[in-house]
């Protein structure tokens, strides 16, 4: 089945950098390309650096910047090894950029949002309130992909990716469809991670949410696994360094995990923000 992936930029480097990775994690898949950039809000991930920018660009319009951009994009996208099975279309959107997200999203279908942060790590923490932490909390019911400009994709060894969970509510299948395809897409492991923070034993629903994902992650490698005695920040943190993992996976409920790893509960907690690539799921009516 052929797959939408909507890629908002700003024509600067890092998000390039996120349509190049997009376009090499579905290199085997048939896919369209929607190249978004909201001309109200060029600068939403960093300061912008336009591709091949022209000298008259001062005297342009926004929307004229915008769609020239967008072109240039096409342009240097011709210059790369063609893959017979991915097409490339561009939306110039003016208004607010979440919203110009949102609408895009649901016009064309897409399976998945891939963002580019700027510099080391993902910026998806909310107390940073960043425009990457806004698209990622305020965009409702598309998965969104964020890889830091900096990361690298490693092929020497078998990639891992973290799922950290409470296991306190149930998941729909269909919610977890885009970490299933990642997987698949990286040949990659799913760390399933319980924080275990209470160190008390798995209620009778956690067992049965935990049996469920099991199940629905049966085509991929998976295991379990459980820290105990620590916050949530902190133990994702210490199984993403000490197992040397390469993506996290993250579910976003509007009460749940997902908002507790961002809120420090201790003064001497790290103040969480990865340095790998967070895919964040989300909630599906």
């Amino acid at each position: 089945m052929e797959k939408n992936i909507l890629i908002p930029t700003n024509f600067s480097k890092h998000s390039w950098n996120a349509l190049i990775f997009a376009m090499n994690l579905y290199k085997k898949h048939p896919c369209t390309f929607h190249l978004i950039n909201v001309y109200q809000s060029q600068n939403f991930l960093a300061e912008a650096l336009p591709l091949g920018k022209a000298k008259d660009d001062d005297k342009e319009s926004e929307e004229e910047i915008s769609e020239n951009g967008l072109e240039r994009m096409m342009k240097g996208l011709g210059f790369r090894k063609e893959n017979q099975k991915h097409q490339f279309k561009t939306i110039s959107f003016k208004g607010n950029l979440v919203e110009g997200i949102q609408e895009s999203a649901e016009k064309y279908g897409i399976d998945l949002i891939v963002l580019g942060s700027n510099g080391e790590t993902a910026g998806i923490n909310p107390s940073n309130d960043s425009k990457i932490s806004k698209i990622t909390e305020e965009v409702e019911q598309c998965s969104i992909l964020v890889v830091p400009e900096e990361f690298e994709l490693r092929t020497e060894k078998i990639l891992e990716i973290v799922f950290p969970t409470n296991l306190r509510l149930p998941f729909k299948q269909k919610e977890l469809v885009p970490l299933i395809e990642l997987a698949q897409s990286l040949n990659a492991s799913i760390k399933i991670l319980y924080i275990n923070s209470d160190n008390k034993k798995l209620t009778e629903d956690q067992e049965e949410n935990k049996e469920d994902l099991g199940k629905y992650f049966t085509d991929v490698s998976h295991s379990f696994h459980q820290l105990t005695q620590t916050t949530p920040s902190t133990g994702v943190h210490l199984f993403i360094e000490s197992r040397d993992c390469d993506f996290l996976a993250l579910y976003q409920r509007k009460q749940g995990f997902f908002s507790r790893l961002f809120r420090p509960t201790r003064s001497n907690e790290i103040n969480f923000d990865p340095k790998l690539p967070v895919l964040i799921l989300k909630e599906i009516n």
